[in-house]
């Protein structure tokens, strides 16, 4: 007769090979998830800067990503008797965990201003593995590259 089905030894046989498959690639996924941790916050933190340029330009007020603690926030600048208090736009957002944050910024922040200019320096993102990505602002163009 013409039996159709599997038998209990093929389905073994099955199950083994995708549990050896299985313990070949956990090591590498760990690698992978710290890598791509790091890239999903660096185009986070460049988005957020991205905003500050384009919101200063736009609406003609200085604008400014504030990096402390582990976290970073977008400002909008408010001119008053010739001093520049800061008002929150949103809340802060917080770095994933094994992501550290370090850099040459100017007190700690990167303001943007109107005429598309930005104070210059260096944040660098790194993860638990050592890998970096550094975010470079060039003052006189207002310029953000990742590197």
């Amino acid at each position: 007769m013409n039996k159709k089905g599997v038998t209990l030894l093929e389905l073994i046989i099955v199950m083994v090979i995708i549990g050896i498959g299985a313990v070949l690639l956990a090591p590498s996924i760990g690698n992978w998830l710290t890598i791509y941790r790091l890239k999903g916050t660096t185009r986070d933190v460049v988005s957020t800067l991205r905003t500050a340029q384009i919101k200063a330009v736009s609406s003609n007020l200085e604008y400014r990503v504030s990096f402390a603690n582990q976290t970073f926030l977008l400002q909008r600048g408010n001119l008053s008797s010739n001093s520049t208090t800061w008002t929150d736009e949103g809340s802060a957002q917080t770095l994933p965990s094994g992501i550290t944050m370090s850099g040459s910024l100017n007190n700690g922040s990167a303001e943007f201003n109107p005429n598309s200019t930005c104070t210059g320096g260096n944040l660098i993102l790194t993860n638990t593995k050592g890998t970096t990505r550094t975010i470079r602002l060039t003052s006189a163009t207002g310029r953000i590259n990742v590197e």
